[in-house]
């Protein structure tokens, strides 16, 4: 009988350990950039992220990349930062899988969402009967006319929402930087007026 309790015990211990592994969230991206050639889009560094997750209690509604630009007087130009209607897509479920949607937005104050009040770039999925799932991945661009700064990893660069709850995690690559001047060489003279109008 005591055997019998102490395997019961030894059993739900194991299950309370394995839960809380699971239920830590986590959260990723890798990025890398190059001059783009995209229509519209000619003399813009193209910045592309695969972000992942998992462990999540709730779909993520949203992703940040915080830009580490607090410093940076022109970082809130308009025409810094581009974004294509849909900026990218990764899997995501409604009975059955499907495939989220993603546009992009320029924060120059931040997101009081994630209590971060710094210049980022904020990721969310178009509203339709597509959502993202608690464990998962995303591949979204953007544009800027900033050359990137050397690839490295940054802890806490990357930010994920998912219901109330928000976490924070490392990113492997490139992130824009406060130069704007090899694009601006790259491209034309209208076309750099077209960014300040």
């Amino acid at each position: 009988m005591r055997m019998g309790i102490a395997v019961c015990i030894l059993v739900l211990c194991l299950l309370s350990i394995s839960v809380s592994v699971s239920a830590d969230p986590d959260c990723w991206a890798t990025g890398s950039a190059w001059m783009s050639t995209d229509p519209g889009y000619e003399g813009y560094w193209k910045y592309c992220y695969e972000f992942s997750w998992s462990g999540l209690p709730h779909g993520v509604s949203h992703v940040d990349i915080f830009l580490m630009l607090d410093d940076c007087l022109c970082v809130c130009t308009p025409g810094y930062f581009a974004f294509a209607d849909t900026v990218g897509s990764g899997p995501g479920s409604n009975s059955g899988p499907c495939t989220v949607y993603y546009f992009g937005v320029f924060l120059c104050y931040g997101d009081p969402t994630m209590g971060v009040d710094t210049p980022l770039i904020k990721f969310e999925y178009y509203e339709n009967d597509c959502e993202p799932e608690t464990d998962g991945w995303a591949y979204l661009c953007f544009y800027s006319v900033a050359a990137p700064i050397p690839a490295g990893t940054y802890d806490d660069a990357v930010g994920m929402k998912f219901g109330t709850d928000t976490d924070t995690g490392q990113l492997d690559g490139v992130l824009p930087s406060c130069d704007a001047a090899s694009a601006i060489d790259a491209t034309s003279w209208g076309n750099v007026k077209a960014l300040y109008r």
